[in-house]
């Protein structure tokens, strides 16, 4: 279905975008990295780095901002782009570093982030796959991942890219702060080697997360949860689920579950746990009998070899084993059933994605995102 010349809703689109990641991470990381690298080489270092974004370009801030508390020795705080431009940049310092996502790179609250970061002295990178943007213009530099283009749809390869695309600045300042421990040598070591573990997942976890998608589409209130980097990936799902399927699906942290959507679990609503080896497994395992004890389905993402996790749940969906040290890594992993899940159940209750057989819909949306006044 067409709504334009330039928009195509296919479903496929969603399917290759998914894929597409597995190539991606098998390819890109060691030259974004060598990009990084050369790009940070005679810059001073900051006191401050702010990963700053709107939606899916938030978000994997907020997934990658483990990776640089623990190799770039950086002090590193992830935050969307209008609180950061008109709340936090006051109390910033000159020297600090912003650096903006955008895969378009004309999300106006990003640009203005930037515009009114450089003005104020700090150093601004930009990261987009748009080398025409406005972030690349006002940008002082800007890193262009690149993948090939699967078409319109909720972002996927996108999130995936921008991702790694920050974690390889982490490795990149990890190898400058201290160049003889291999840190950031073995990060992107690590990175490239998730693309054979994001193949075996797809074949671990599709036909599940398909049918356990299909089998929702009946389902009113479903939640997604997670902790640490992980609480990134929940709130990721939600926004697959709101734009493939209009669905308004709620991502909630851990903890939080249990003071909030707690109260509006019983039977008939899904809550889907994200649980990877690390430090908050326990309280997932808490949340996954509590959910139970509601009457609620509970679904897990959990690690292969965890059985003790995926006997707590009703529906368990496994992915290959990672190193509980290494849970900064999780969100590139356990993002993919969730992104399988918005697709099988998008299409089961006949959804167009982002409502974008509706002309107005569309129209309004980009001029809310690309066409709102910027203040410099």
């Amino acid at each position: 279905m067409n709504v334009d010349d330039n928009v195509s809703l296919d479903w496929d689109n969603m399917l290759h975008g998914i894929r597409a990641q597995i190539d991606f991470l098998q390819t890109a990381p060691r030259s974004l990295y060598d990009q990084w690298v050369n790009m940070i080489a005679n810059v001073p270092l900051p006191n401050h780095l702010y990963l700053v974004g709107c939606g899916d370009s938030y978000y994997c801030g907020m997934a990658a901002e483990q990776a640089f508390k623990e190799f770039s020795g950086v002090r590193t705080i992830a935050m969307e782009a209008l609180e950061f431009s008109r709340y936090q940049l006051e109390f910033s310092e000159t020297g600090d570093w912003l650096v903006a996502t955008s895969n378009s790179g004309n999300v106006s609250r990003t640009v203005e982030s930037v515009i009114r970061a450089r003005k104020r002295g700090l150093q601004t990178w930009g990261i987009s796959y748009n080398f025409e943007g406005r972030l690349a213009k006002e940008a002082h530099d800007t890193l262009f991942y690149r993948y090939s283009d699967v078409g319109f749809g909720p972002g996927t390869i996108s999130y995936t890219a921008s991702m790694v695309s920050q974690i390889t600045l982490a490795a990149a300042l990890a190898d400058r702060v201290r160049p003889t421990s291999g840190a950031g040598t073995e990060l992107i070591a690590q990175l490239t080697q998730m693309s054979r573990t994001l193949d075996q997942a797809l074949e671990m976890v599709f036909d599940q997360a398909v049918d356990l998608g299909r089998r929702s589409a009946s389902t009113s209130q479903i939640v997604v949860i997670g902790a640490g980097p992980n609480y990134a990936t929940a709130l990721f799902g939600m926004a697959k689920q709101i734009e493939s399927a209009h669905h308004n699906t709620v991502g909630q942290e851990l903890e939080e579950w249990a003071h909030e959507q707690y109260f509006c679990t019983h039977k008939g609503t899904l809550t889907i746990v994200l649980a990877p080896p690390g430090r908050s497994r326990d309280r997932a395992q808490e949340q996954l009998q509590a959910i139970r004890d509601m009457g609620g389905t509970a679904a897990v993402v959990c690690a292969a070899s965890d059985e003790e996790t995926g006997a707590m749940a009703d529906v368990d969906l496994r992915v290959p084993d990672t190193s509980p040290s290494a849970e900064w890594l999780t969100p590139l992993l356990y993002q993919i059933p969730l992104q399988i899940f918005s697709y099988a159940f998008a299409q089961a209750i006949g959804s167009v994605m982002l409502g974008f057989d509706d002309r107005e819909r569309m129209r309004v949306n980009f001029r809310q995102i690309f066409g709102s006044a910027i203040h410099d």
